[in-house]
């Protein structure tokens, strides 16, 4: 029988961000299955306008509770998986509700939010898991944290992981443009490291700054920051003009999907100091590409990477993460080892399986 699915992502698309991705790349691997009718989005085009982003956040909540309730009534889901947390308060319609929760970063790491948006988070995330009928997480870390700090049933919580994007390997002939694109645009020249992700304290981007400081110039390297600026940014900002070597560091911001495979492909290692993740779709990025990877050792890193990254314990620890880098430049053999891991481990994130994934989860969540 064929299943009726809404999925809902509270503006993530448009962000560009993880959860966005995650949310497109579901949908486009979903649509292929014909035991899978995806019904077309709920979301109201008027509240997309609203700006700044915590008044579009009261509209986004009261439109949940008042014209989305209309049209899952019309539309008739038998599913409505909330790709990004936020639920409605009240249910007027049969759907089953699924609602992903990606990490616990407001109450792990609270000081890496705004406070009002953490308080906000707390609250939204407290709802889900009240209103929903199951909760999905991006990692089994990340489900038994659930588990352990709202004391839900087990039978309540699911794990599916993330896939990576579609990014494609450009041309040789199309290569050589994004060279010199690249450099005439951000200066952009090899060799250099890289980093990918918002640009905010939680991903511990200064201890990324001052650890570089201390290879650069030892190896003539760059390092490549992809993304946008987020919560902390000038805690960022400000380390970066603090080190003698400040010319070297690449705030790239956004980058096209051609530009950023392009990047991954001629980088020398991939640097992940993260404080905490639920996932880290950049880790499998990172891998499809056969990237080597230095990263902080936590729970849901451990869990995506596996062996195909060299890690470090202590995420602050600028010392042990130049050290880790240095071992990785310093050997060809276990640049090659870590490459080959990570291709063979990015195998496992292919889209096709993660969505038969999901579905099995739409599937118990229906039956539960």
């Amino acid at each position: 029988m064929t299943m009726r699915l809404l999925l809902e992502d509270g503006f993530s698309v448009e962000k560009g961000t993880g959860v966005g991705r995650y949310t497109q790349n579901l949908a486009r691997e979903l649509a292929k299955d014909p035991e899978i009718e995806i019904l077309p989005p709920a979301a109201s085009s008027l509240v997309r306008k609203i700006r700044p982003s915590s008044a579009r956040r009261l509209a986004y909540a009261a439109w949940l509770e008042t014209a989305f309730q209309s049209q899952i009534l019309r539309l008739d889901p038998d599913v409505v998986h909330f790709t990004n947390y936020l639920v409605p308060r009240n249910r007027k319609s049969r759907a089953r509700f699924v609602a992903s929760i990606h990490d616990l970063t407001a109450w792990k790491l609270a000081e890496s939010l705004p406070p009002m948006y953490a308080t906000y988070i707390r609250k939204a995330t407290s709802r889900a898991v009240n209103v929903a009928d199951l909760i999905l997480c991006p990692s089994a870390s990340v489900m038994k944290e659930v588990i352990e700090h709202f004391g839900v049933p087990q039978d309540k919580v699911r794990s599916a992981w993330n896939g990576h994007s579609p990014l494609q390997q450009p041309s040789a002939e199309r290569c050589k443009e994004l060279r010199g694109q690249l450099n005439r645009r951000l200066g952009i020249r090899a060799p250099y490291v890289i980093f990918v992700g918002t640009l905010e304290r939680r991903k511990n981007v200064t201890t990324l700054v001052e650890a570089f400081a201390r290879v650069a110039d030892a190896f003539d390297l760059q390092c490549v920051m992809v993304g946008k600026p987020g919560y902390g940014f000038p805690e960022i900002r400000s380390a970066i003009e603090k080190q003698a070597c400040r010319d070297r560091y690449i705030l790239a911001g956004f980058v096209t999907d051609e530009e950023l495979a392009w990047l991954y492909s001629h980088a020398e290692l991939f640097a992940f100091p993260s404080w905490y993740e639920g996932f880290g779709t950049p880790l499998v990025e990172a891998m499809c590409f056969g990237l080597p990877i230095v990263a902080s050792r936590i729970a849901s890193t451990e869990e995506v990477a596996a062996g195909a990254a060299l890690y470090y314990e202590n995420p602050p620890d600028h010392d042990a993460l130049a050290g880790k880098m240095i071992e990785v430049l310093n050997s060809n053999q276990l640049r090659q080892e870590l490459s080959l891991s990570g291709k063979q481990r990015s195998e496992i994130f292919n889209w096709q399986n993660l969505a038969r994934t999901h579905i099995d989860v739409y599937r118990h969540c229906l039956h539960r």
